[in-house]
């Protein structure tokens, strides 16, 4: 899991740039988050050298009980870089201060925030905001596509009605325009 983790931050370290899902980060920002994300992996490797060579001599409980105290190292190393990354990136809600240059990249990344608010990155990235669309009145003469919404049916339904008769249309070019009150009167 770090060696991924680890990969991705040398990629991010290299390019200066993140993209994930509709979220796009380029700067320092992501330079510092790819360090974090390397760090797991330097950590894993330091320890593993330093203490397992040891703990083989000694005997295989040893080296069993040493291999769990690095995997464990490793997972919480693991969370605390992405948990990290994610505030320096993206700085979200609620998150907590950090010190130091971390705290600077993370000013950054909310005054961004608060410059660009119709990114609508929320506290997961992977989580799109879509905005509302405002419900308009039914105009009086609409278009093929706008009474099958205002039916609630498909457009070739729409178009069926009009080839039987049953829904009468004026054609305008190479488009229908069909009467409200003919729509009213077929429901």
């Amino acid at each position: 899991m770090s060696l991924v983790l680890g990969v991705i931050g040398f990629v991010w370290y290299l390019t200066g740039r993140a993209r994930i899902g509709g979220f796009q980060a380029e700067g320092r920002r992501v330079k510092a988050a790819g360090v974090l994300l390397m760090l797991p992996v330097m950590l894993t490797l330091t320890l593993l050298n330093a203490y397992l060579p040891s703990a083989v001599q000694i005997n295989a409980a040893e080296t069993v009980r040493t291999l769990f105290i690095i995997t464990m190292l490793e997972l919480s190393a693991v969370c605390a870089a992405l948990g990290c990354a994610r505030i320096v990136l993206l700085d979200p809600p609620g998150s907590p201060r950090l010190p130091g240059l971390l705290g600077q990249l993370q000013r950054e990344a909310r005054l961004e925030r608060l410059a660009y608010p119709q990114m609508g990155i929320l506290p997961n990235p992977l989580v799109v905001r879509r905005p509302r669309l405002k419900r308009q009145p039914p105009r009086d003469v609409m278009t093929l596509a706008e009474a099958a919404c205002y039916l609630g049916v498909r457009e070739a339904e729409v178009l069926r009605l009009i080839d039987e008769g049953k829904l009468p249309a004026a054609r305008d070019h190479d488009a229908y325009k069909i009467a409200r009150s003919q729509l009213d009167a077929l429901r």
